[in-house]
């Protein structure tokens, strides 16, 4: 996970007490504190806990600590509902936790040791974390529903809630959500307030009519005839509609429909608890235009990343030519046009992004690919002192895969080698087949890299040299990648690195 991101974790966790300080700061979070008696002298009290998960989890990015969260939540519903907490207190109670953790973030921006960035990440991942711990109490107080409505119809002796208790779940569920009672022919016959502040209908306009009222014509006629299916199964529908109110303004909604079903095993109602994500939808809308952006920025420095290389070899042979004899003109001039070719096929590329097209692999010898690369940059690596050894059988070494891409990773890693030998030394490139894979070894005895600068490789711009900007090895990485092939790295400081990579022969490939 982004380092920025490991280190609020690790505020957060070190943070928990005055975290949950400010959380009970709120009258309300007070009196949830009050009811479910909390206290906040305790070594490890019950608001403190959810701030140590979500900083563990955002540290360390492992599921443990996200299942823990679940379990924090199922824990922390199961009390509230035990201590007679409303369901709208107990979700402002989480919302308040969520707050205090926002109040915190925006500090450090503001003191910039994050970046906006980090910022949009970070509210990506808490909304996912706190949408998993609002979900998991409101499905307790369904449950708990559920349950009541269930011993009402198996009988009056097996009452197991007293009609206050039934009373606050109903007031609950008004308070907290879009609620509605819907019959067997999925005719209204019941809404609340908030049901009818949101669709700007009356609840004598809408007592009697089907949902299809409030149909935006977003969703097609079979995600409805689904819906229905699952009712009439007796089975619970959860997911996110988009409807149109009165006025003529659409809304999103998270809705979960429960059935109600008789003794013949017949849904003879159903009920809808909605929640509005109108303002949700539109900041996931923000961030994946802000990724977009972002996305555009590194691309654009990838390119001109990739087309450099090119340029600057045809500028090395163009003064070539000028001091060259006839002989080696004709020769030179071809290496400029392979150049130019290889220029335009990186433009190819990236309109990748702006306009998606198939790959076309076909069978590739290696072998001949990396003699290319080399003779490309021994005239580089003369100049710096630097002798370039081939160990490369003269069999042929076929994989299925695109020419060009391989090439360009050959030259990135090639060329970062070259630049690790400031004083000049010797890179070795290896081939060999192991089993059904071929192996390319690329080794120099340069000025080596430690272990955390190995696990930064392939991260966008993120490089050991002066003026690069890491984008090189990225785009180098995830060809590999969809070549089905794997990459390693082995170095130490001041005892070179050896880049080793692999790829599925062809006559080892499914056809």
């Amino acid at each position: 996970m982004d380092y920025q991101i490991n280190y609020i974790g690790k505020k957060i966790k070190q943070n928990g007490k005055v975290l949950t300080g400010k959380t009970v700061e709120h009258p309300k979070g007070d009196l949830v504190c009050s009811l479910l008696n909390v206290k906040l002298t305790d070594r490890h009290c019950l608001p403190e806990e959810l701030f140590y998960w979500i900083g563990e989890y955002l540290s360390t990015d492992h599921i443990e600590a996200r299942n823990n969260i679940a379990s924090w939540a199922d824990l922390f519903g199961q009390r509230s509902i035990q201590s007679e907490i409303s369901l709208d207190m107990s979700c402002n109670f989480i919302y308040f936790i969520r707050s205090s953790i926002m109040e915190f973030i925006q500090e450090e921006v503001s003191s910039q040791r994050i970046s906006a960035m980090t910022l949009i990440k970070l509210t990506r991942e808490l909304d996912s974390l706190f949408q998993l711990v609002t979900s998991t109490i409101t499905e307790l107080y369904i449950d708990r529903f559920s349950l009541t409505k269930f011993a009402l119809d198996e009988s009056a002796e097996d009452l197991s809630i007293t009609l206050k208790e039934l009373a606050d779940l109903k007031n609950a569920l008004n308070e907290a959500a879009i609620f509605a009672i819907t019959d067997s022919n999925d005719e209204i016959s019941y809404v609340n307030e908030k049901f009818c502040e949101i669709s700007k209908y009356t609840k004598a306009e809408l007592l009697g009519q089907k949902h299809n009222l409030l149909n935006s014509g977003f969703h097609p006629d079979i995600f409805f005839r689904e819906i229905w299916q699952t009712i009439q199964e007796g089975r619970v529908w959860k997911g996110e509609i988009y409807n149109r109110a009165k006025d003529g303004t659409c809304y999103w909604v998270d809705t979960t429909i429960v059935p109600f079903i008789n003794a013949n095993g017949e849904t003879y109602q159903h009920i809808s608890i909605q929640y509005d994500i109108t303002e949700q939808k539109k900041t996931e809308e923000i961030l994946r235009k802000a990724e977009k952006l972002s996305l555009v920025g590194e691309l654009a420095a990838g390119i001109a990343h990739e087309i450099r290389n090119p340029l600057t070899t045809i500028k090395g042979f163009v003064q070539l030519l000028r001091k060259s004899h006839e002989e080696t003109k004709l020769l030179y001039a071809d290496t400029i046009l392979e150049e130019i070719d290889r220029i335009n096929f990186i433009v190819s590329e990236f309109m990748v992004f702006a306009r998606p097209h198939a790959n076309y692999y076909t069978e590739c010898n290696v072998c001949d690919i990396l003699h290319s690369v080399i003779n490309l940059l021994e005239a580089e690596a003369a100049l710096k002192d630097v002798i370039l050894m081939r160990e490369i059988p003269q069999k042929s070494s076929m994989i299925r895969g695109e020419k060009n891409q391989l090439k360009q990773v050959f030259l990135n890693i090639i060329k970062n080698g070259i630049e690790a030998l400031p004083h000049g030394g010797h890179i070795k490139i290896h081939v060999h087949d192991y089993q059904s894979e071929l192996v390319i070894s690329i080794q120099d005895n340069g000025i080596g890299m430690s272990k955390d600068q190995i696990k930064k490789l392939g991260e966008p711009f993120y490089t050991t040299k002066p003026y690069g900007n890491g984008l090189g090895l990225m785009v180098s990485y995830k060809i590999i990648q969809n070549h089905h092939g794997n990459i390693s790295v082995k170095s130490e400081k001041n005892q070179g690195t050896l880049f080793q990579l692999s790829f599925p022969l062809i006559d080892s490939r499914s056809s």
